[in-house]
């Protein structure tokens, strides 16, 4: 009875030592991600502070928009942000990305659409991005996992900044070649 006593309280304490470890790690993760919020946000404030020089592109021509363009704001040669504008069906979106050292760190998605009789909708996404891996979504003031909605921003933050060279927006926007 004895030897069941001391091994039921080894196991408790044991698997409770655990668990603290579990949480702990699971704060310190937190801590690290909303430092990363932070200085990510700090940068979105510096970048919009800024006196930027810009270059815009009208969206001519494209198989998959009806209308849009792209403003490129550069410090230097270096993009530090981009705003994309473009109206499809019924719908218009603005997407703003943010970049650090030429690295994608954020993007804020509007979306406003909705049938051409009945109320008109507006949904907003955040996306923070830390080496190319979302630290988090969010739809409106709720954070989301991070989906497929994540992927394709990322994706078009690069693809955007490629096809400011380029200028080959069908191939970007549409995927067309």
């Amino acid at each position: 009875m004895i030897h069941l006593l001391l091994l039921m309280t080894t196991t408790y304490t044991v698997l409770h030592a655990e668990d603290k470890k579990v949480l702990a790690s699971q704060d310190i993760s937190i801590t690290r991600s909303n430092n990363d919020i932070d200085a990510i946000r700090a940068e979105y404030k510096t970048i919009n502070g800024l006196k930027l020089k810009t270059q815009q592109f009208k969206y001519e021509n494209l198989e998959c928009v009806d209308e849009g363009e792209i403003t490129y704001y550069l410090q230097g040669n270096e993009v530090r942000k981009m705003v994309e504008k473009f109206v499809k069906g019924d719908g218009y979106t603005l997407t703003e990305y943010y970049f650090k050292d030429s690295k994608f760190i954020f993007a804020i998605e509007i979306l406003i659409g909705g049938p051409a009789i009945g109320p008109e909708t507006k949904t907003e996404y955040r996306y923070y991005v830390k080496n190319d891996k979302a630290l988090r979504q969010m739809e409106g003031i709720k954070t989301v996992v991070p989906d497929s909605k994540f992927t394709e921003v990322l994706a078009n933050a690069y693809k955007l900044l490629k096809a400011r060279n380029a200028k080959n927006f069908n191939e970007v926007i549409c995927n067309v070649e």
